[in-house]
Order: structure tokens, then sequence, then C-alpha cells
């Protein structure tokens, strides 16, 4: 170590190797990186560890670390340039004649200071050169004369940049060379262990999973790690750490905020307000026309704690901690400012689909008349194509009295009811709806309340199947599909009540002209499909009916509608059709479904638990299991007491216990008419209906009455059970 006059030029406290504090960690995966020769360059926002790395590697690495902590005087290059001679002096003797040589004035920095220093780090063999807080370095003299020095320096010397943003050092150029090793904060998050690691030592070996949530919330930033231990450490929970807390936001504050012009300051505060945001988002937000400039110039200025979130660079967040941070000092300092930037931030999202996004924002604004209609805009859809858990979550995000001031709401919340078989919430949230109404057309496009609560009336149908036409015709009176987006969901309703009543060829007819108009209603378009197999069951038709159930079936499962309630008939008509294909084990796998889902119905649906029922006793005639249809039997029955209107329903039921009554006396040669004995050797045959009714020289319908006949009193379903049944009993020759 040479003393003399020069010291005094450079702080003692600027360089040598920086303290660490007594919670460093292991790096192992990021010092492997850092070994390399060249430039290294480190680049990450505050307290992400990039000090720490550097020395770690210095643990690992045998040559000597020269460090030098760059600060606002070293924007004179002259002063850099012995602040580094100054640094290396520190690990390898530099002649001294050198070091009164860079202290010299009025010498040129290019042509003989910076050969100067070239000179000492050729003479000091293998070295590491560390920059730390280069960021520091914003002259243009400075920067060209470093730029000179990384361009000059010999093989045996390594520069290691280290700062929050980099100077200009044609980074570009080195890439393309392979000549440069590069840091930034995907290398320096911290892993899980290493958190757990770093977490335990400050808070005194805390709880694994605590240690997990908090390494989550600082999303791998090793200082709000540490602030986080510490801040527990003295008394505050897991979910207290947030950049609101006083230990992270006085970090933040001094670490960030204070570093930056008000103008860019201003810009961080304000667009903090959206969780994510584009330029364009920015700029209608903030409305100003900059948001893109502003931006890059934040990326430039070493990130600031802003994320990109694709790989062109247009979407952007900030790191939650510092997000909540800036949130909260817009709050807090001009609360009508940040409402009305949260408001605009609403409209911008709902706008553009996102709706879960603006709901936050309406919420962040207290635009409580925008949050009720944005939560129910889409919930007839969610509820009916799978993502009532969406609905749901919105839902939780409102408090209780909006659903008493808004009917968007209320009928929000109904429709989950109708989803999860809920009762008790649908006749709340109407009672609701109905009491907050204000004669104005709802969000979702409905024409008023009383619409939509008979679109509700008619999936639930609480005063009987009568009742379910009553309230899809209200439903139908308010336009036809061009204007009415709820008439194809309303006339498969009246389609589904139709049949039930017995009325099979009308309720056809509403079913297929609901089809090609409910593809956005999936639950409503497996229901349809699910009601026409049974009219294709009626019909003799099984190939038909296998194709729309499978089609039903397909829609749930594709769909994820498998926990929707009203989904059970699906489940039941797919557990019939299979058993009357043979298909014994996926018939039971179907059975399982629904018994779990029949159970939720409770008292929500008399005509749905009647017809599941039933379905289920028809499915276990076929498949032979005593047991299950008479416990179905008797459920139907009970239901039957509920929904006396469903003439239908109750005709399959009788149907049923009719068959199950000949299986169970399965050795008595069934008795049939003369005309039934002629039908039934043709039913073996491949020939159509409407072929053996030409061969017999009568009507297609009396064909088909025969064959129910025949199907009754052999206690069967279906054509091939028929044949199979009258071979068993002897009635036609099996050979």
């Amino acid at each position: 170590m040479v003393t003399g006059d020069w010291l005094t030029h450079i702080p003692a406290a600027t360089y040598g190797r920086p303290r660490m504090s007594g919670t460093t960690v292991a790096r192992g995966a990021v010092t492997q990186l850092l070994r390399g020769d060249g430039l290294v360059v480190v680049n990450a926002p505050a307290g992400y560890g990039k000090t720490t790395v550097v020395a770690l590697w210095e643990d690992a690495d045998p040559r000597p670390f020269a460090w030098a902590r760059i600060e606002h005087l070293d924007n004179d290059p002259a002063h850099l340039l012995l602040h580094l001679a100054a640094a290396i002096d520190q690990v390898r003797p530099v002649d001294p004649a050198v070091l009164q040589y860079l202290q010299g004035a009025g010498r040129a920095v290019d042509t003989q200071l910076v050969p100067a220093l070239v000179r000492a780090l050729e003479n000091a063999g293998p070295i590491v050169l560390v920059l730390d807080d280069v960021h520091e370095l914003t002259a243009p003299t400075a920067v060209e004369a470093l730029r000179d020095v990384v361009d000059l320096s010999p093989a045996t010397a390594t520069l290691a940049l280290v700062g929050r943003q980099l100077p200009s050092v044609d980074l570009g150029r080195r890439r393309l060379q392979g000549g440069v090793v590069e840091i930034g904060v995907p290398d320096l998050i911290l892993s899980g262990s290493e958190g757990a690691a770093m977490f335990a030592a400050v808070a005194d070996g805390a709880d694994s999973d605590i240690a997990a949530r908090v390494l989550d919330t600082c999303e791998g930033w090793a200082a709000g790690v540490v602030m986080a231990a510490l801040a527990m450490r003295d008394g505050a929970s897991a979910a207290a750490v947030t950049g609101r807390h006083r230990v992270v936001a006085d970090y933040l504050v001094e670490e960030v905020l204070n570093q930056l012009d008000p103008q860019t300051a201003e810009f961080l505060t304000e667009s903090a307000v959206p969780d994510r945001f584009c330029a364009a988002e920015l700029d209608t937000v903030l409305q100003r026309h900059d948001s893109a400039e502003m931006l890059a110039a934040v990326i430039r200025s070493g990130n600031l704690f802003l994320v990109s979130l694709d790989e062109q660079g247009i979407w952007y967040r900030y790191h939650q901690l510092f997000g909540e941070l800036l949130r909260a000092r817009l709050r807090d300092r001009d609360p009508g400012r940040f409402r009305l930037l949260a408001s605009r931030a609403a409209e911008w999202l709902a706008r553009t689909g996102d709706t879960d996004g603006a709901l936050l924002q309406a919420l962040a604004a207290e635009d409580r008349a925008r949050a009720a209609a944005l939560v129910g805009a889409d919930a007839v859809r969610l509820g009916f194509d799978g993502r009532a858990g969406v609905l749901a979550r919105r839902l939780d995000l409102i408090d209780e009295p909006m659903f008493a001031e808004y009917p968007d709401a209320a009928i929000a919340r109904a429709w989950l009811g109708v989803t999860t078989g809920d009762s008790d919430l649908i006749q709340r949230s109407l009672l609701l709806a109905s009491a907050a109404d204000k004669g104005q057309p709802l969000s979702d496009g409905t024409v008023s309340v009383e619409v939509a609560a008979a679109l509700i009336g008619s999936v639930i149908g609480v005063g009987g199947v009568r009742e379910v036409i009553r309230h899809a015709e209200t439903v139908c009176s308010a336009g036809d599909h061009l204007v009415n987006p709820w008439w194809g969901a309303a006339t498969t309703m009246t389609g589904t009540a139709l049949a039930m009543l017995g009325e099979s060829d009308r309720a056809r007819v509403q079913l297929e002209a609901a089809l090609p108009v409910i593809e956005d209603l999936p639950g409503f378009q497996a229901a349809a499909l699910a009601h026409l197999a049974l009219l294709d069951i009626d019909e003799g038709d099984d190939v038909a009916a296998s194709r729309h159930s499978s089609a039903a079936r397909a829609i749930v499962d594709t769909r994820d509608l498998s926990d929707m309630v009203p989904m059970v008939v699906v489940y039941a008509v797919d557990a019939l059709v299979r058993a009357r294909r043979g298909d014994a084990s996926g018939a039971r796998t179907a059975v399982r479904a629904t018994e779990r889902l029949l159970p939720r119905l409770g008292d929500l649906s008399a005509r749905t638990a009647l017809l599941a029922h039933v379905l289920m006793a028809a499915t276990a005639v076929e498949i032979d299991d005593p047991e299950l249809c008479d416990a179905h039997l008797a459920a139907a029955q009970r239901a039957h007491r509920r929904e006396p209107d469903a003439v239908g329903i109750a005709r399959r039921l009788d149907q049923v216990r009719e068959r199950s009554a000949v299986r169970a006396t399965r050795g008595v040669r069934p008795s049939l008419t003369a005309a039934e004995l002629r039908l039934l050797p043709h039913l073996a045959t491949h020939m159509s209906l409407q072929q053996i009714a030409d061969k017999l020289v009568i009507g297609r319908e009396t064909v088909k009455s025969q064959a129910k006949s025949i199907y009754r009193k052999l206690g069967v379903s279906s054509r091939a059970a028929a044949v199979a049944e009258a071979t068993a009993s002897g009635l036609l020759d099996g050979r």
C-alpha cells in the first residue's frame, strides 16, 4: 500500500470488499454462472443481492478481487481511473509512479490516463475488478473512459459491472462476440431453499410454510424476504407484509422513489393503478400520450421493479410489493385521483374483455353500480359453460349490501344457486332483486328483472312442470333469438317440460328449434340433447338416442359441467342409453355420477328428481340390478307426489314397473297377441320399422305401437333386447 497525497482524493469507504451482513446464504447456481472471464455485468433493482452474489463469487474464485464502489465523484473520468487504480492497489500493488501519473492534472483521458490504468491491470496478473453501483456513472466523458477500459483490458483481467442500470458499454456488440456474462433479475431471484434459509436466519427458524408464502409475496426479492422476516420477528403476521408495511415502504421510498425526478415518480405512482398494463392502456387511463416513452425510460433507468410479461415488451406489471406501495401512496395522498384512475381502468378493461380486472378496478374506485353490472353481465353463461367457480369468485368480492342495492348482483347470485342446487340462495336473491328493481334492463341484456326471474323459474320449476312453461313463455315474450339472448334457453326449458307432460311431438319441435341458438350456453345445449335422446328412445330409434346422448355427455365432460346440479339428467340419460347398448360398466359409471348429484337437488326441482330416479330404475332393469331398481322406484314414487302433472314421466315410471315385474317372473312365458307374434321375427332382422310395415302391409305407427307392446311384455326397452329375451323365452327360434 502506497501512501501519499493521492489517497486523499479517494474516500477509503469506496474501495475494498464491502462488509456482508450475517444473513448471507449460499447462492450456488448464480455464483456458478459468474465464473467467467472478460466482462461480467450484474444488473437488477435495489435489494436483489447483486453485491452479495459477487462477494460469494469472490469466495469461490482463487483470483484477487479489487472492489470500487462508484459514486458521483467518479463522473470525473480522471477521478474514476484513479479510483480504479486505488482499488487494484488494495490487492495487487500498483507502481507508485503510475498512481502519481493518474493523479496528475491536465493529461488526456483517452490517450494518457486510460493506457496508464490498463498497464496497471496488465501488471496485476489474473484479477477481477468490480465496479459496484455503476449506475452512479452518468457523465458521458466518464462512461466513455469506462468503455475504453473495457475495450483495452488485458485477457488476464475480468471486469464486473454491478448496478441498477448499466452505462452504455456496447453490450450488443459484446454479446455477438461472446465476451460477456450477464446476470439479471431472473438469475438473482431466490430459489425456494435459498429463500427459506434466508428467512430462517433472520426470523429464527420460522415455519417453512410461512417462509414459502413470504417468498412468494416477495417474488424472490432478497431484500423483501429479509424485511419480511424482520417484521415478523417483531410480531407482524405474514399477511401484513405488503408494500404498505412500514419497513418495506421505507426501504422502497428511500432506495427507489426518492432517487427519481418528480415526473417519473408521478408516472410510476399513477401507472400502478392497473395491476397489469400496456402503453395504450396507460395513455387512456392517465390521459397522456407518452406512456410508451416513459416505460422505455423506466426500463433504461434500471427496471425499477417493472416486470415484463411478454417477450415483445408490450405488457408489464410492477413487483407486487412495489405496486402495493405505489397504489397506497396515491390512495392516501389523493384519493379522488386514485378513484378516477381506477374508474377509467375499469372502463378500459371491460371494453377489452377483461371482466375480472375491470371488477377489481371498479371496486377500487368504489363504483358499486359498475361492479354489480360486471358481475351480472356473464352470470348465466358462467353458470352454464363450466365456469361457475369464476362466478362464485366474483360474487365473493361483493359485500352483502350490494345484493340489496343492485338487481344485477342479486340475479347473478341466484344463478350461482341454480348451478349449485342452493334453493335458499335462489329464493333470497330473487327477493332482493325484486325489491331493488328500478324497471331498468340488466347488464346481461335481459330486458327486466321480471324476465330474469322467469328464466330462473323455468330452470328450477318450483311450482311444477306447467309453471316451467309459464315462466319460459314470459322469457320468450321478450323477443326471439335475434333480440333476446335467453330465447334459446327458455325454448329448451319449454321442450323439456312438454316432454315431461307426454307431448313428445311438440317437445321435439321446441328442442330442435333451440339447439342452433344455444351453442354459447353448453349446459342448456347438453340438456336439450339429453331430452332429445329420451324422445328417440320412445320412438325406438336407439341409433339417434345414442348420438344425442353421447353429444350431451361430451359437452358435460369437455366443458367441466360435472358438478353442475341440472346436469343430473344428462348423466341419467347416458346411463340408460349405455345400458340399452349393453355397456353395463359404462352405465354403472353414469349411475354413480347421477347419484352423486341427485342429493344436491333437494327440493329444488321435483320434476328433475322424478325423471332422474325413473331413468335410474330403467337402467337398473337393463343391467339386471333389482336392488338399484327398487331403491329408485321408491324414490321416484315419492318425487311423483311432488310433481303430479308430469304425466309423461309417470307413464315412463309405469313402464319401468311393468318391465321390472316381468323380469322378476322371467320363467313365465310372456303372452303375445297374434299380431305381435307375427311382428316379432321381423324385429330380429335389420329391416327398419317402415320396411317391416311395408312387408306386413300395415302402417308404420301400427308397427311402432306393437313393438312397444312387445318390449313392455318382455320387460325390455330396446329392439335388440327384445330379440334376445324372446329367444330365451322360446318365442323365437335361436338357430
